[in-house]
């Protein structure tokens, strides 16, 4: 249990920071949950409640010191998406919802429990920083408008994708700019800067809002958009109303909310660790998401997930433990019981003010240099992911990524390393590559063959035995040592090889067979095909097995040449 090996070690001297931290996050997170719960169609109240205890409840199982666990607009979009089809009774929408979030959880549960975090390896660093760019630049565009003092129009029929239709929304509100609103914005915004000069300890964010609070409270401008009041009353527990049909209704939404969710946790969880490189154990994390979610679901919490926004910005005000996100979730629940007067009047552009100092931190410049200047395919990858997620859903961005990164890795895998070797002393072999339509015409002739022996590759080797074919060549000895794995489609083209070969009265010999080849080779029939005498398993001294099989390709063909004169070395 995380939390348990935090609080052992847990130092004194990380209390004040854990705490600033909490509070500040807290500050956000309030205005934030309303508006993510009014996007999934519940009441504002709803989303307090899942950032209430999806914070304390997340904080307790997730291997990132810094996640912050609660509402999330790609959450919130999904939750919408998948209810409004099955209901439109306000209280079974909410009952559907808070269900949803139950069932979501105990997939999210089941996904550990068969370790399914494996997959996520698949997010690479190189994706990570093009996605961690593009959702600085993503959280910088959301908010001006909150800067800017005018509500998200949203576009209706003339919706852009992406950032673009921020940058559209904000040409047609120029004349809606509020100047009270702006001043509030950059007046957080300096304070913060000059406070960070300052020193690193001062919570230059909580004091910024906390100004601008009692600016708005004092100066009577009633023009500028505020957090405003907060609803009442901690919920009871409550087991969420589920039964075989609901489940059934729900599955489909469910399983797309335990993909996504945990996609995009650890996707935050690895940006933050690639700045102060903590492990990530993405089953922990599949565990501590879906332990949240189901529990979250008794105390009236909608479904929810790691909170880009919210943990940039508890890593950059300066958390140095998973017990910020416990402050976090207590000064949520401390605001919303006896502190709400004193969060009325903060105003949304100082909020927006703190998240563009948020996105400033993402956006790392410098790591996108070093790729571009390094690796042409790697900064394809970090370019292309950063402009989805400009351009498309958040979360759609990591798929492109991913996606990208491993075709790229394909393209890469699907060269086939193919080696001629030719004896030149007792002692070993030389060894040189064999180009397309260069095949050597040798009675004997030995292929050594690198790497993955897959799919990728299945093509180019058949045309290249086929040309082998179409030569003199007698004997032809295949050498597997350096060889990582050998899939289905390899083994066809070999057994059509080694029957068209033994059609001509041609032979077919494998050296330095690893293990697992063998098996896969014995299972599929080709060792049988081929004839056990005729493989050699891979042993630890060099080229004992390659010169035993030229030995006994020597034999089958009956020639006996200079050669024959140092093979008699350690055989």
């Amino acid at each position: 249990m995380p939390i348990v090996r935090t609080f052992r070690t847990y130092r004194t001297r990380d209390l004040p920071h854990d705490l600033l931290a909490g509070l500040t996050v807290s500050v956000v997170d309030l205005p934030q949950s309303m508006a993510f719960a009014v996007i999934a169609g519940v009441p504002p109240v709803y989303g307090l409640y899942t950032a209430i205890f999806l914070a304390f409840l997340g904080a307790l199982f997730t291997s990132s010191r810094f996640l912050s666990v609660g509402p999330t607009n790609t959450q919130s979009l999904l939750i919408a998406a998948t209810v409004s089809r099955l209901t439109h009774d306000p209280e079974v929408y909410v009952q559907l919802v808070i269900a949803l979030a139950f069932v979501k959880g105990a997939i999210q549960l089941v996904f550990a429990a068969v370790r399914m975090g494996q997959f996520v390896r698949y997010v690479s660093a190189t994706v990570m920083v093009g996605f961690t760019a593009g959702a600085g630049v993503l959280i910088f565009a959301e908010q001006v408008p909150n800067f800017l003092g005018f509500a998200r129009s949203h576009g209706g029929a003339e919706h852009l994708p992406g950032v673009l239709d921020v940058f559209r929304d904000v040409a047609a509100h120029v004349a809606d700019i509020n100047p009270h609103a702006v001043l509030l914005g950059a007046g957080s915004l300096t304070v913060m800067l000059v406070l960070r000069r300052v020193s690193e300890v001062l919570p230059g964010p909580l004091i910024a809002v906390g100004l601008s609070a009692l600016v708005v409270a004092n100066a009577g401008w009633t023009d500028v958009a505020i957090v405003g009041a907060l609803p009442e009353g901690l919920p009871a527990v409550q087991l969420p109303h589920l039964d075989l049909p609901i489940v059934e209704k729900l599955l489909p939404g469910a399983l797309a909310l335990a993909l996504l969710g945990m996609l995009e946790s650890v996707a935050i969880a690895k940006s933050i660790a690639h700045k102060t490189g903590q492990r990530i154990d993405a089953d922990q994390e599949f565990f501590g998401q879906g332990f949240a979610n189901l529990v979250g679901a008794l105390f009236q919490s909608m479904p929810g997930s790691g909170s880009f926004s919210r943990t940039a910005l508890q890593y950059t005000v300066g958390a140095r433990t998973r017990v910020a996100s416990l402050f976090t979730a207590f000064a949520n629940a401390v605001f919303f019981l006896a502190l709400a007067p004193l969060a009325y009047h903060i105003p949304l552009a100082s909020l927006a003010a703190i998240l563009f100092y948020v996105a400033y931190k993402l956006i790392d410049g410098r790591a996108i240099w070093r790729i571009v200047r390094s690796s042409r395919a790697d900064a394809v990858v970090a370019l292309v992911t950063l402009a989805s997620a400009l351009l498309l859903p958040l979360t759609y961005a990591i798929y492109v990524g991913i996606f990208l990164n491993i075709a790229l890795y394909l393209k890469r895998a699907s060269q086939l390393h193919l080696l001629h070797m030719e004896p030149i002393s007792a002692a070993g072999f030389r060894e040189h590559p064999v180009a397309p339509g260069d095949e050597p015409e040798d009675d004997i002739l030995i292929l050594h063959l690198e790497g993955d022996l897959f799919f990728g590759i299945a093509d180019e080797l058949e045309d290249r035995l086929r040309a082998i074919e179409a030569g003199p060549t007698q004997v032809v000895i295949f050498r597997l040592k350096r060889t990582h794995s050998i899939d289905a489609s390899i083994l066809f083209v070999l057994d059509r090889f080694v029957g068209r070969m033994h059609e001509g009265d041609r032979h077919v010999l494998m050296c330095g067979v690893p293990a697992g080849a063998r098996r896969a080779m014995r299972g599929f029939g080709l060792e049988e095909r081929i004839g056990r005498d005729n493989l050699w398993d891979a042993v630890p001294d060099t080229f004992t097995t390659t010169r035993a099989a030229l030995k006994h390709a020597r034999a089958l063909i009956g020639k006996r040449s200079a050669p024959d004169a140092f093979l008699g070395a350690g055989i």
